[in-house]
């Protein structure tokens, strides 16, 4: 009887599976989509995995973090899709390396695409403080004040926190698994709303928290903290209609919201005496129609001579703070020479 019981068991169990297969059921704590246009979903299940507490990372994310553990390279790039996954930062890679044939400029990117600044805080506490870098430069500011996916992501950290590990593990393979991690999050989402949290992703206050944690860690550390605001060539009356698709409620409130994240940043830089490279202004100097060619349609994402400009800038602020010649005495404890995956440093 017992046998009968157990194999009946493990029938529905199997029909269950076989079924959720089939309506299509799906889930995980990050977004199907997590920008304009690229990745798409299929895309971002084939180029990245889940992680408990950056919750998406490339798939080579952690061979690549592994390797740079302790080699100190001279900067570590920090951000999200407007650094990943080698913009600006291969150009300012190129510019140095052209400059003085006689260093090897060592750096490595790991801004991610949709990461907002609760993401980068956890990635430098537990992947770049141990790289030993000289500097580290921190870009955030777009995906914090975007709506978030049901909850905010100190909320999602939560979940992952008090999650059951298993279940995590499970779920990209066992449906059964994932309807249960999709009614918990739901129940959670749900708690949320009946708190009245709020609708984006990182609340105005809790960026300022993490950028001054950010900063914090970075100098005690002994690591160069140098902070970047988010530039944009976006007008007022003209904002892209297709932001509204999942990212705002109201197209007006995009640029003033921008703002405030920006203003925060400059505020963290100046309370905590850290190195700041307003790009925001520096960008906003140029006449609109020069704007419009550096920046992609949605006046977030740069074009090739957006990063362009973005290197001269972070080169120019190096050298005229001085801290170019400061950089160039940096001695890493060993020369790095890397091939890796797509992800990550470049090699020119």
């Amino acid at each position: 009887m017992v046998s009968w019981n157990i194999l009946g068991i493990v029938l529905a169990l199997i029909l269950g599976e076989v079924t959720l297969r089939l309506i299509g059921i799906e889930f995980a704590l990050y977004p199907s989509k997590v920008r304009f246009g690229w990745p798409n979903p299929v895309q971002l299940h084939n180029k990245f995995v889940v992680d408990s507490q950056l919750f998406w990372v490339p798939k080579n994310y952690s061979a690549k973090v592994a390797y740079y553990e302790g080699r100190q390279p001279m900067i570590v790039f920090m951000g999200d899709s407007c650094t990943y996954p080698d913009s600006y930062p291969r150009f300012l890679k190129s510019m140095i390396m052209d400059r003085n044939l006689e260093i090897a400029f060592t750096s490595v990117v790991v801004g991610v695409t949709g990461w907002s600044s609760y993401q980068g805080l956890q990635q430098l506490k537990r992947d770049v403080v141990p790289m030993r870098p000289w500097a580290v430069t921190i870009y955030y500011g777009w995906n914090d004040h975007w709506t978030h996916y049901g909850l905010e992501d100190k909320m999602i950290g939560e979940v992952y926190r008090k999650h059951p590990s298993l279940l995590l593990e499970l779920s990209s393979g066992i449906r059964m698994a994932t309807l249960i991690n999709q009614n918990i999050f739901a129940l959670r989402v749900l708690i949320s709303q009946q708190q009245n949290q709020g609708s984006v992703r990182v609340s105005l206050s809790d960026f300022l928290a993490n950028l001054r944690q950010m900063v914090k860690i970075a100098q005690d550390n002994g690591v160069i903290p140098i902070l970047l605001t988010a530039p944009s060539s976006l007008r007022r009356g003209k904002e892209p209609p297709a932001l509204t698709r999942r990212w705002l409620n109201d197209l007006r409130d995009l640029i003033p919201l921008h703002q405030q994240y920006v203003q925060a940043v400059r505020n963290v830089a100046s309370q905590q005496q850290a190195l700041l490279i307003d790009l925001y202004s520096e960008f906003n100097r140029l006449p609109q129609k020069n704007l419009d060619q550096l920046f992609k349609r949605d006046g977030i994402h740069l074009r090739k001579k957006g990063d362009e400009k973005i290197a001269e800038m972070i080169y120019a602020y190096l050298v005229d703070t001085g801290l170019y010649g400061h950089m160039m005495q940096f001695q890493p404890n060993e020369k790095m020479e890397y091939d890796g995956l797509e992800w990550g440093a470049s090699r020119q």
